[in-house]
């Protein structure tokens, strides 16, 4: 059994862990990120990539962004927390763009730097180098199996086994980060076999509550036969029929239940995002590749052929619920037990494009 001893355990090792463990080191303190897999390379973001809500800070623009989102979720939305999200946002895109390991943001054709999404692999390499650089110890294939909990019922650590070394470990902690991510096991979608729910099975058990969880059966746009659920570049598709009529009401926002009907009546969907201009494309293409390299391996042009789509389940990875959160520090109402990135409950700000980025800067405290 290894015994450690530290001030902050992180369970994770995606985009929401890494910045959760490198907030709490840059604050001073003791830091350990226990993560299932490789730090950097296990879970959605590693595999697919991520788009972010990067905002800048004019009142008008910020105004604009909050009043688009806020139907989508039904005006359950706080916009505080959706303010809080766009500054943490902002600032963090623009730290990853500075200094030593900086990511490479690509540019449009204007110059304007395009800091609208993230490519995972580069992006997750960048964030397990930065922790280390702080100081974070970093137990890979390490899977928690459970929590530990003092005399009071406040959670004091995790447990688990490191599966490279043969042996199980004990990390006693201050503080406990789940940052787990979301529940999409074996659903088909990229990089969602990690995405088992440990965390909210640990949350749970320990005593504390889930929320939102009948707005997590969510499901994303992808090629059929293929498993990249880029749904953002959908936003400017055309949805057709077999027969090539267009297929009324179907959009990647606010119309997938017709998609959904009409792949569940036995019937084929078509699209092309034939509704993106020259400078789109390009913008496009610098800020995700990866969505493009299915398309270039078929030979299609998704900006000019009509192209098969299916529906991939993303649950929680996408969707609303998860632990709830009982205040602006990021706490559970379990004490010493907080949550980060898609583990926990996005209903505050309650939007799926929101709701992939909103953790991504939360400190444990903060």
């Amino acid at each position: 059994m290894t015994d450690l001893a530290t001030d902050v355990l992180v369970v994770g090792g995606g985009p929401a862990a890494t910045w959760a463990a490198l907030a709490a080191a840059r604050a001073g303190a003791r830091v350990v990120l226990a993560d299932k897999g490789y730090c950097g390379t296990s879970g959605a973001t590693a595999a697919g990539g991520t788009g972010v809500w990067y905002v800048p800070p004019d009142p008008a623009a910020r105004e604009a962004a909050m009043a688009s989102r806020e139907g989508l979720g039904g005006y359950l939305a706080d916009r505080r927390w959706m303010a809080r999200v766009l500054d943490e946002t902002y600032a963090r895109m623009n730290e990853l763009a500075v200094g030593a390991g900086r990511y490479p943001f690509p540019a449009g054709p204007d110059g304007t730097p395009l800091r609208g999404g993230l490519q995972g692999p580069e992006y997750m390499r960048r964030m397990r180098i930065r922790i280390r650089r702080a100081g974070v110890r970093i137990l890979d294939h390490s899977p928690v199996t459970e929590l530990l909990t003092d005399g009071d019922g406040a959670v004091a650590g995790a447990a688990g086994h490191r599966r490279q070394a043969h042996e199980d470990y004990r990390v006693r902690a201050g503080a406990v980060v789940l940052a787990t991510g979301g529940c999409a096991f074996l659903s088909g979608a990229l990089g969602t076999n990690t995405n088992t729910g440990d965390g909210a099975l640990f949350a749970a058990e320990a005593g504390a509550e889930l929320s939102g969880m009948e707005f997590s059966n969510a499901y994303g746009i992808a090629p059929e036969g293929t498993s990249v659920t880029k749904t953002a570049f959908y936003s400017f598709a055309t949805f057709y029929q077999e027969d090539g009529s267009v297929l009324e009401g179907a959009a990647s926002q606010g119309g997938r239940s017709v998609i959904a009907r009409t792949l569940l009546d036995g019937g084929k969907v078509y699209a092309r995002l034939d509704r993106a201009g020259e400078a789109a494309r390009a913008a496009m293409r610098l800020a995700q590749p990866n969505f493009f390299l299915t398309f270039d391996r078929l030979g299609i042009d998704p900006f000019t052929d009509r192209f098969s789509v299916t529906l991939l389940a993303e649950g929680t990875v996408r969707g609303t619920g998860g632990i709830r959160i009982a205040g602006d520090d990021c706490a559970t109402g379990v004490p010493g037990l907080y949550a980060a990135g898609d583990a926990a409950t996005r209903e505050e700000i309650c939007d799926w494009l929101v709701l992939v980025t909103a953790w991504h800067g939360a400190s444990p405290a903060e």
